[in-house]
């Protein structure tokens, strides 16, 4: 059993284990104390971890042995006549006891203050590593006016993410907060993230086919492709191409007649086929005689499955071996885009033509969901007339079409100019 507290001042010692706590006691006040309570602890470490168990002894000293074992210090013996207490070297030796006694005491107060500073120390530590962690979790305000500016351009929120982690990856907070810099590399990695095809030779006759969902313009593309490989003859003072037209579409009404009328323009002769057979005959007819044969598919709805399976089917011919373009419309949502190349994966389409790009101001849809496909832009149009609204694609023509980024038009002409 252990004491109780008798009113005497209780001291606390620390050590490994219980012996050594009595063992540093003893060594003080030999037997004039008594124990009051034990508890283990947890002590060392640093901000409360790598913590080792310690014991902690509470004691008081027995106040019958001296006035030093009282004040919680090593027991001295002063002996002197009765008669001779109140004398001078009496008040000497007792003046140094209670000096030595005061001492004691004055560093256990010390010891306490000391212990009161490392949790005030803690504790302020703590507050601030949350402050930390609290400023960590609010956005920079150049992220988020990125962000934002990034959100008008409809660009989706894994694009914006993935350039905000980089954002924070790659520039210091002092870098942060010069916008303009942050923007204009923003601007890079935009104009980086977008995919141009690259111009392929083809052994005639080359096979052009154009697929995609039902009123992205597929019949006007054609018509402008094929404009297009004449005047490119003529501008390189080559003898004119000889070419076909073939339509497979048994949707639209009005698609044979239409084509026909750019064909008559041209001088293009145009052919209707509606199986594979159809097209295997137009093209062992002709292939030894062009140098191009243009393909014309039907639109169907990107969930039409079925229609899209059969008209693959079609398409199925020995040696034709076509170039096959997927046609979208630059005003598509980004999660339908996400579906239409999808779904028609099994085309096998070599690169994207960007529709209709005259009737929107904003093209982050189509960027994110080309490069999270990681599909490459050939051609874009903008327009019905043939054979002008249509030209190849350009990461600069995408990047000047950003609304509210301010684009250094130099930096971006050396950059991602033809070299």
């Amino acid at each position: 059993m252990f004491a109780e507290d008798k009113g005497e001042p209780v001291l606390k010692i620390q050590a490994p284990s219980l012996a050594e706590c009595k063992q540093k006691v003893f060594d003080l006040y030999g037997y004039d104390y008594e124990i009051v309570r034990t508890r283990t602890i947890l002590s060392g470490g640093f901000l409360g971890l790598f913590q080792k168990e310690a014991v902690e002894m509470s004691y008081i000293v027995k106040p019958r042995s001296s006035p030093v074992a009282a004040a919680a210090v090593r027991p001295v013996t002063v002996t002197a006549p009765a008669a001779a207490r109140d004398d001078d070297s009496w008040k000497k030796a007792r003046d140094e006891i209670l000096k030595t006694a005061s001492s004691s005491v004055t560093t256990t107060v010390q010891m306490a203050s000391l212990d009161r500073k490392i949790d005030e120390l803690k504790a302020n530590i703590n507050e601030k590593l949350e402050s930390i962690v609290s400023v960590g979790n609010e956005k920079h305000p150049t992220i988020q006016k990125i962000e934002d500016l990034l959100e008008r351009n409809e660009f989706t929120f894994k694009y914006i993410s993935a350039l905000s982690d980089r954002i924070r990856a790659e520039f210091s907070l002092d870098q942060l907060d010069d916008f303009d810099l942050v923007e204009q590399t923003v601007v890079d990695w935009i104009g980086s993230s977008i995919a141009i095809a690259p111009v392929r030779a083809y052994r005639p006759p080359h096979v052009i086919v154009i697929v995609g969902p039902t009123g992205v313009g597929k019949t006007t593309t054609i018509a402008k492709m094929a404009a297009n490989l004449i005047l490119d003859a003529k501008q390189n003072s080559q003898p004119k191409p000889e070419l076909r037209i073939i339509t497979i579409d048994r949707t639209r009404v009005g698609a044979m007649e239409q084509l026909e009328r750019y064909g008559e323009l041209m001088g293009i002769r145009v052919d209707k086929a509606e199986t594979s057979d159809d097209v295997k005959t137009i093209y062992n007819d002709c292939r030894e005689s062009v140098d191009g044969i243009l393909i014309d598919t039907s639109g169907y709805s990107p969930n039409d499955s079925a229609h899209i399976g059969q008209m693959k089917a079609i398409l199925d011919v020995d040696g034709l071996h076509p170039d096959v373009y997927l046609a979208v419309s630059a005003s598509t949502k980004a999660r339908d885009l996400e579906f239409i190349i999808q779904n028609y994966e099994p085309f096998a389409f070599q690169s994207v033509i960007v529709t209709k790009c005259d009737e929107t101001k904003q093209y982050g849809n189509v960027i994110s969901i080309l490069n999270a496909k990681n599909k490459a832009i050939s051609y874009v149009t903008d327009g019905q007339r043939v054979p002008h609204n249509i030209r190849r694609a350009d990461v600069i023509d995408f990047l000047t079409r950003l609304n509210d980024f301010k684009i250094d038009r130099v930096h971006i002409d050396d950059k991602f100019g033809v070299k």
